[in-house]
Parts: C-alpha cells; structure tokens; sequence
C-alpha cells in the first residue's frame, strides 16, 4: 500500500533535507527545493506502483533537483566602475586590413589559393571542396592546412602580432621600419586573418 503524503512528510522531510542541505549552502533554496521535491512528490505519487521503490524515488526526485538548482543559476559578476569602453575599429582600417589580407591569399601558389578561397572565403566544407576538384578527401585536407600554413607564414615574415589569451590576433605592426607593402599603416587586424594566424 502506498503511504499519504502526509506519511511520507514525517519520514522523509528531514532526511530529505540533510540531503540537500549537503549539497546547497544557501538555506533559502534548500527550503524551496525541499517544497519542490514534495511538489513532484504529491504530482506522482499515484504512478508510484510499488511503495519499496518509495525511498530511492524520493532521493532521485531531490537530485534532480539539485542539479536544476545550480543548473538555472546565472552566475553574475559587477562590471567595473572604471572599465573603459573601447571604440570599434574604425570601417576604413577594417577594410585595408581585409584588402592587404586577401592580397596575401592571392599571392599564394595555384592550389592552396584555390583551396583557402574555397574553404575559408566562400564557406565549402572540405568534403565540399574534394568534391568539387574531384580530389580525395585527405588530399583537400593536406591543400587546406598547406594553404593556411603558408599564409601564416606570409602573415608572420610581414607583421608582428599580439595575441588573447584564446590565441587570437588583436594587435599587428609590420616588421619592417617603412611599413609592409601588402598591409595599411595602421593597428589591428582582421576578422579573417585572426582565424587564420
């Protein structure tokens, strides 16, 4: 026989508790999951078919809680007060940058231009790319990492680059004293250099 829910209150409330309050530090939400498992407890209990399973069903419910719990959390931080914002880049140097770059990609010898054109420019995946030159698949691959390969090195004889801590390029300066020839006199760098580089 299936006991009340007022039965399984007087039994189980504290040992419930003690379970959440082993896993939640904040005494507020281990009042409210505890009031939430009992929710889905009284929601369920006439599918509950043998009442020997009753035990583990509560502490799974209470678990599951719990993983909500800090699953729906959003963890919040304070933005400084004297975080400065920094202006965008401006659209002029943007697009020098992207010009100089795409001059690099075309400097590049026949097949590895064709296949960073392809892959990085025109979006073709380099299943697409195989296909469409009707080369092997290993063979597109090889293209793909030689051309970027051999971009970066253009990339990095031209330019010193700075970068994030995730690896990407945020800052450049040409290497030479009188500037690079392919790139603009200015800091940055592209979009499509920075996944490239």
């Amino acid at each position: 026989m299936t006991p009340t829910l007022e039965q399984i209150w007087h039994e189980f409330s504290e040992p419930l508790r003690q379970f959440i309050q082993r896993r939640v530090s904040d005494p507020a939400a281990e009042e409210d999951l505890l009031q939430e498992v009992f929710l889905k407890v009284s929601a369920g209990l006439d599918r509950l078919a043998e009442a020997s399973k009753l035990p583990g069903w509560l502490f799974l419910i209470a678990r599951n809680a719990v993983i909500d719990h800090y699953r729906t959390r959003k963890t919040t931080v304070p933005v400084p007060e004297d975080l400065v914002a920094t202006d965008p880049p401006d659209a002029g140097e943007t697009e020098a940058l992207n010009a100089a770059f795409r001059r690099m990609v075309h400097g590049l010898p026949g097949p590895y231009r064709e296949a960073i054109l392809l892959t990085e420019f025109e979006g073709l995946t380099q299943k697409e790319f195989a296909e469409r030159l009707g080369i092997s698949l290993s063979g597109a691959k090889s293209r793909v990492q030689r051309g970027r390969q051999k971009l970066k090195e253009m990339l990095l004889e031209c330019c010193r680059f700075e970068f994030d801590r995730r690896g990407h390029a945020f800052e450049c300066e040409p290497r030479r004293s009188g500037g690079c020839p392919e790139c603009p006199p200015v800091s940055g760098v592209s979009e499509s250099a920075s996944k490239t580089v």
